[in-house]
């Protein structure tokens, strides 16, 4: 049985480690990616079955284009997955983000979702909570399925000492180190930990924040933010995936103060290189730290960012990164790809 993965995301490799996870588990499966859906390739590619989409978002809202374009873009994709369901193919489909995060095209965004949440065969959800919005917001409740996010080990180089990281992105040996890794976009509030970590006033800790920023206004904003301070390092541009390492081995924490998620991708990142995290207390954080022995959430009503980025150095860190990792560990793919195996062979 042929299963089409339907994904325009290119630099994160869940859905490659979705299809290979499934392969393993289950080899009667045969997973393939695909970028686009086009008519032609639903009316004569007949030897799949099943169509897991990921992303609905930038399946009509890549580049991003204007609302018009984006809104044609929309219909023609819907009319397509329409067709599917018509020759009798099933549809699931992963939950990343239930809103775009920078709340851009409301209105598509919401009618992509009622679509999708009404119509697909399976919908699948990496947390509770992220079941529970489906079913407040949408009232889907019937073939929801919650499959946790896989883990990252193995896919990235783990090979670079704590002390060579350091040496190499000039880092003191002995500062404890505040990490932010990832895409910087404003939903993600690197405004807030920059301002939380310049309240401390702590002359022994660095505050690193390393990623790809596309908008030039939010660039030029944290640049304004962090100034010239000597302890805070901004790495603004895109990490290549053997040089992540550099980053996680050189942290004793990493820092995610997000206003918004419904799931973590970057948690698990962490944790697959031992890490602990600092989170807030909203979305798969609280599910994810479970009784704190992995990291330390913070409320973000109260504004206490700053008072657990303080907390954090007395923390068993050692200790709580081994949790990470093997909870981590706990979480592969060939495990998960069993469960999303039951889930295709349920659906027929």
């Amino acid at each position: 049985m042929r299963i089409l993965y339907l994904s325009r995301v290119r630099l994160n490799p869940y859905v490659d480690l979705l299809a290979r996870g499934v392969a393993a588990a289950d080899p009667a499966l045969r997973p393939r990616q695909i970028r686009t859906l086009s008519w032609p390739r639903v009316h004569l590619d007949r030897g799949w079955r099943i169509l897991h989409l990921h992303w609905i978002e930038l399946l009509y809202n890549y580049e991003p284009v204007p609302h018009p374009q984006a809104a044609q873009n929309l219909h023609r994709l819907l009319s397509t997955l329409e067709r599917v369901r018509d020759q009798g193919r099933k549809l699931v489909y992963t939950v990343h983000n239930i809103s775009q995060h920078e709340g851009q095209y409301p209105d598509l965004n919401q009618q992509a979702n009622q679509w999708i949440f009404t119509h697909a065969d399976a919908i699948h959800v990496h947390n509770r909570f992220t079941a529970d919005q489906v079913a407040r917001l949408y009232h889907r409740t019937e073939g929801v399925v919650i499959i946790p996010h896989g883990n990252y080990i193995g896919v990235y180089p783990q090979e670079v000492s704590r002390h060579d990281a350091r040496a190499r992105l000039a880092i003191p040996q002995d500062h404890f180190v505040y990490l932010f890794l990832g895409q910087m976009r404003p939903y993600k509030g690197l405004d807030e930990l920059i301002g939380a970590f310049l309240t401390l006033d702590m002359a022994d800790a660095t505050l690193v924040l390393a990623g790809h920023i596309a908008d030039t206004s939010y660039a030029r904003e944290l640049k304004q933010l962090a100034g010239d301070h000597p302890n805070i390092r901004l790495f603004p541009s895109y990490v290549p995936p053997d040089e992540l390492q550099l980053y996680c081995h050189a942290a004793d924490v990493c820092v995610l103060p997000y206003r918004d998620a419904t799931t973590s991708g970057a948690a698990l990142l962490a944790f697959s290189f031992g890490c602990p995290i600092i989170a807030p207390a909203i979305g798969p954080f609280p599910e994810l730290l479970g009784d704190g022995t992995r990291g330390l959430l913070f409320h973000p009503q109260e504004h206490d960012l700053n008072e657990a980025l303080a907390r954090a150095r007395a923390l068993p860190l050692a200790e709580m990164g081994r949790a990470a990792r093997a909870f981590a560990e706990a979480r592969d793919w060939r495990t998960i790809g069993a469960q999303h195996a039951r889930v295709y062979r349920e659906l027929f």
